[in-house]
């Protein structure tokens, strides 16, 4: 999977999205499109995103939010 690929592992938030579910503030309809990405990951696991590089991409996000929270 490429990142212009639907279902990249950060496809479902952007970075404000996902910097509000860090929060606990996630909208609803962005959490809508996160249920629908795990729900089709649960569906078709074969199908789905590699979890070495969601893994890799949430580290990636993790860090950004701590820096720009320090």
């Amino acid at each position: 999977m490429n990142a212009t690929d639907p279902l990249a592992p950060d496809a479902a938030l952007s970075d404000q999205e996902f910097d509000a579910l860090v929060e606990g503030n996630l909208p609803p309809e962005a959490l809508d499109r996160l249920r629908g990405q795990v729900q089709a990951a649960l569906n078709s696991p074969d199908d789905s995103v590699n979890h070495d590089d969601v893994w890799t991409r949430l580290e990636q996000r993790m860090k950004r939010a701590v820096a720009r929270a320090a």
